[in-house]
């Protein structure tokens, strides 16, 4: 099974951080995702609204993640091997680096509009993709199971 570890920050040097770390654990860089992986507060809203489509996670995380990111936060999502996932949960609960609970976040923007992809043409994810919400006590970090990996480039 295909694994991924998500949270939300408040600062890019917090993102980055934990970026770093999940490079140490052996994660490669190309499977850390920082959304926006800016200082600057996101001006291509539309972008970083489909590079969390582009994620495949529930489509009701996917708003709460959208909502943060156009409040100026930060989004750092990591595909792991199945015997990293332990290991880079506790990298990301960060509570005391201004990591949010995410069930707060989840409350805070249940109201909120799911922003589409902006390319209504393109495909939709295929079911596997989609990444199932794991259940954790840790408030801070979401893990979610797939049952494939995402093939980011089909049909090439």
């Amino acid at each position: 099974m295909n694994r991924n570890v998500t949270a939300i920050y408040r600062t890019h040097s917090t993102a980055d951080l934990v970026r770093r770390e999940l490079e140490k654990l052996g994660v490669s860089r190309s499977d850390i995702h920082v959304v926006p992986d800016t200082e600057s507060p996101a001006t291509d809203r539309e972008r970083y609204m489909d590079d969390l489509h582009d994620l495949h996670l529930p489509d009701d995380d996917v708003r709460t993640y959208q909502h943060s990111v156009r409040s100026g936060d930060h989004v750092v999502s990591a595909n792991v091997d199945e015997d990293q996932v332990e290991h880079a949960r506790r990298i990301m609960s960060r509570p005391e680096a201004e990591a949010y609970d995410l069930g707060a976040r989840e409350t805070e923007f249940r109201d909120e509009t799911l922003i589409a992809h902006s390319d209504a043409a393109r495909p939709a994810s295929q079911r596997d993709w989609v990444g199932e919400r794991e259940e954790s006590k840790d408030p801070y970090v979401r893990s979610y199971a797939r049952r494939s990996s995402v093939d980011r480039n089909p049909g090439v």
